[in-house]
């Protein structure tokens, strides 16, 4: 039976996530990430890194990097991650940003977990100059039937961010609140070595439910060897209240190669 745990351990992707947003960012999800040794105790370590560069009549510098470490130890669990993407066209940028992020998760008892977290980040092309956040909430992992396994969660989660300076009307706007982060994982073995994931979440802003953000990410893992997969993922996101100049909806499809150790 495949976990969401394990469907987690072997990635190193550059879509990550978490259980959070903040205004004028989008959801990251991180939950396909979190994993120690398939839920076994010990310690898991993947990187993943990537450059294209490109001269004459397409000039791009492409640069991006993460890396990812968790550890387990009986009913205790740490994840931590950090990714950074850089990519300029014809000496203009178009890609600028970065994220950590540190989580616990602890078994209550049978499939009932806990989470508490700690988070980052910055994207300059969604004029998010800071983000910084913390949370806490339950996870409840659910199997079904073999073959099949789904996990809920909810967390609260307080978040501070600073929009970038600019000619927007909006620009260097602070604000501090708190919204609810609800997702649903789900996993399956479509066989031995391929590996079909979807994860959803739904973020509303505790005092205004109207500012909401909705992610959906589909990801198919091809495992190779036991270091080596590839991984492909589509995901959308929809903001209903995003930045001045910035577009609600954003979608995105990614092949990566993941080496984990």
């Amino acid at each position: 039976m495949i976990r969401p745990y394990r469907l987690a351990c072997t990635s190193v992707a550059l879509s990550l996530g978490l259980l959070s947003s903040a205004a004028g960012a989008q959801i990251v999800n991180v939950q396909p990430m979190i994993a120690a040794n398939g839920g076994k105790d010990g310690l898991a370590v993947s990187v993943e890194g990537s450059a294209d560069v490109r001269t004459g009549n397409t000039r791009l510098v492409a640069l991006a990097g993460s890396a990812i470490a968790g550890y387990r130890a009986g009913r205790h669990q740490v994840f931590a991650m950090a990714r950074a993407e850089f990519s300029e066209e014809a000496g203009d940028p178009i890609v600028n940003k970065d994220l950590e992020h540190l989580r616990y998760r602890l078994t209550l008892t049978g499939p009932l977990e806990a989470e508490a977290f700690v988070q980052h980040d910055r994207d300059d092309f969604r004029r998010l100059a800071l983000r910084a956040l913390v949370g806490a909430g339950p996870r409840l992992r659910v199997a079904p039937f073999e073959g099949f396994e789904a996990a809920v969660g909810a967390a609260v989660m307080l978040e501070h961010e600073q929009l970038a300076s600019g000619p927007e009307p909006d620009a260097g706007e602070r604000v501090t609140d708190a919204r609810l982060s609800a997702y649903l994982i789900l996993a399956t073995s479509v066989s031995p070595h391929l590996k079909l994931g979807n994860t959803f979440y739904l973020q509303p802003r505790l005092d205004r439910p109207g500012d909401v953000r909705v992610l959906s990410e589909t990801s198919l893992l091809a495992t190779a060897t036991k270091h080596l997969a590839i991984k492909m993922a589509l995901a959308s996101a929809y903001d209903t209240e995003p930045p001045a100049g910035v577009v609600p909806l954003d979608a995105a499809l990614k092949s990566t190669l993941q080496v984990s150790f």
